[in-house]
């Protein structure tokens, strides 16, 4: 990411910033950094590093994704003589990889309501076609959904990746707020995988 100071570009400072300082959730004192008094008094323009940062460390964290998809194909790991072993392996990093691939859309579509749309079948480097909500929504689902089988149950991966939970935690966050996204009421199905979140250990 080109142009942005790196901590006008860290993921959790950013989300932070832009979830919580323009809805009033939160007071920040220190508004010396770039862009932060913008966003806090809702004076933000195009121009502001966070936003920029926030679009562009989304759009990186897909086009990883998006890479690591490329070189785990049957035909890689033939070509490259991957163990059995290892090869059981990455079916659960390709889905935590399509999961955060799945994330990065959902902060896009929440944030932006549109996002550059790329996935591992478009070549390295192709212009992207731009999604819109629904396209988005209905990306983030479908995506989750086919993953789930392949992701670890809750709370039996190694610490820092995600899991079964995960996936259903961003379901039910698009379930609860489908009507801004798609314009139809899905609060049932934002019970439901809140339920399962809850079955499967979280409180």
């Amino acid at each position: 990411i080109q142009g942005i100071d790196a901590g006008s570009s860290q993921f959790g400072r950013i989300l932070l910033y832009l979830q919580t300082l323009t809805a009033d959730q939160m007071i920040w004192s220190y508004e010396n950094d770039p862009g932060t008094r913008e966003l806090q008094r809702n004076l933000w323009t195009d121009q502001n590093p966070m936003l920029n940062g926030m679009f562009g460390r989304t759009h990186l964290t897909i086009s990883f994704a998006n890479n690591l998809l490329r070189e785990t194909t049957d035909a890689k790991l033939d070509e490259r003589n991957v163990s059995q072993s290892t090869r059981a392996e990455i079916v659960t990093y390709r889905a935590e990889a399509r999961l955060l691939r799945a994330l990065s859309y959902y902060y896009m579509m929440d944030l932006f309501g549109k996002a550059n749309f790329l996935t591992e079948s478009d070549a390295i480097n192709s212009v992207p076609n731009v999604a819109n909500r629904a396209e988005l929504f209905d990306f983030v689902e479908s995506e989750l959904k086919a993953i789930e089988g392949d992701l670890k149950d809750p709370k039996q991966n190694e610490h820092g990746r995600a899991d079964k939970a995960v996936a259903w935690m961003i379901l039910a966050k698009i379930y609860l707020n489908a009507e801004v996204y798609i314009g139809t009421n899905n609060y049932t199905e934002s019970l439901v995988y809140s339920s399962k979140i809850i079955a499967g250990g979280y409180t």
